[in-house]
């Protein structure tokens, strides 16, 4: 009964945070640094196939235009499309927080609303590797947005391969708008970036 006990427990360990993960993006201007903890078989000791997703995500901006800073943390609840083979989808809510250096603006806080969809292409010929696609949209209006914020909206794609096993390169592009009670309304980031994504 022992040895079973230990066997389960290191096969749970093993597999309870299957897509854990972290990743660097950068372009010319920006760096970013985010990880991911995904619950994906924990839905086997919860008898539901719904699993969890935290992120945190910090965005440092340093430009001729401006030097700024994003902070964010989510959760996220994820499951496949019925009926689409290779489609997930991710709803959920995330905690941002900005600021932009030289700027007259307060601090910024929003709680934007998150939609993610997720395809994953089925095994192709000639031993390709893993590829995905990813689109992601986060909004927040004024009745979620604190302190001096008016609202936020935020768009994502990207692309990844898994090169070698764990370890994926990417490439995206996002929008960030940022807007202020006070009218102000800053394009925060928006561009193309690169990345390496390591997962286990």
């Amino acid at each position: 009964m022992l040895k079973r006990s230990i066997l389960l427990s290191m096969i749970s360990a093993s597999v309870l945070f299957a897509e854990t993960g972290a990743s660097i993006n950068i372009n010319e201007n920006d760096v970013e640094l985010e990880a991911v903890l995904d619950s994906r078989n924990l839905a086997a000791l919860q008898n539901t196939s719904t699993i969890l997703q935290a992120e945190v995500n910090v965005l440092n901006i340093d430009s001729y235009r401006k030097t700024a800073k994003l902070l964010g943390a989510g959760l996220g609840a994820t499951n496949m499309l019925e009926g689409v083979r290779g489609v997930e989808l991710t709803f959920g809510g995330k905690m941002v927080w900005s600021s932009i250096d030289d700027s007259d603006e307060g601090s910024f806080v929003a709680l934007p609303l998150m939609a993610k969809v997720r395809y994953t292409f089925p095994p192709l010929m000639f031993h390709i590797p893993p590829i995905s696609l990813e689109g992601k949209i986060l909004y927040a209006p004024g009745a979620l947005a604190f302190s001096d914020a008016e609202s936020y909206s935020e768009f994502r794609i990207a692309g990844d391969i898994e090169m070698i096993p764990n370890v994926k390169v990417y490439a995206g592009y996002r929008n960030i708008h940022t807007k202020y009670i006070s009218g102000s309304d800053f394009t925060f980031d928006t561009g193309f970036y690169a990345g390496l994504k390591y997962t286990y």
